[in-house]
């Protein structure tokens, strides 16, 4: 009976003992200091690296992305969130922005709708919106206007006014 005594008391021991060493260990093994992240959106990378120096962080860039609010060359987004708690030595990832895409439009006024489309698509422009209006002087489906106009920069959004033709009574 005496063994039947021991054998636990040993093995709960040996547990106790490994869990208060595991825990002593991370302890030592976590003594550096925790920090706040800071927001670098919109941040150039000289100031973010600034700012995350100061903390004891790094900066690393991730990669570029086009962004139609945030100008290029600062940053569009973090890998790590604003206010997270991180350790001194990290490094944070960001993505710079290339600024909004950029296109010259072509001039589709006058064309009917459905070739202009085509003459988009080609370029690579998506049409976001189309506003039909009647007209007496141009035919139905005819491209009345555009916005960006013709051999200007344009970004994401692309608007187009088409003729519903004369308006019937």
């Amino acid at each position: 009976m005496n063994k039947l005594i021991k054998i636990p008391l040993y093995i709960i021991a040996i547990f106790a003992i490994g869990i208060i060493s595991g825990h002593f260990t991370f302890k030592i093994l976590s003594f550096s200091k925790t920090v706040m992240v800071p927001d670098l959106r919109g941040k150039g990378m000289v100031d973010a690296n600034d700012l995350l120096r100061k903390k004891g962080l790094y900066i690393r860039l991730e990669g570029e992305d086009y962004d139609s609010y945030i100008p290029q060359g600062y940053i569009i987004r973090q890998d790590i969130p604003p206010n997270y708690a991180v350790k001194e030595g990290r490094e944070i990832g960001v993505v710079l922005s290339k600024g909004p895409k950029v296109r010259y439009v072509p001039d589709i006024v006058g064309q009917p709708f459905d070739v202009s489309e085509g003459i988009l698509k080609e370029k690579g422009i998506r049409i976001g919106r189309v506003l039909y209006v009647h007209s007496d002087k141009v035919p139905k489906n005819i491209v009345l206007a555009q916005r960006p106009e013709t051999n200007e920069k344009g970004g994401d959004n692309f608007s187009v006014i088409v003729s519903l033709g004369n308006f019937e009574k």
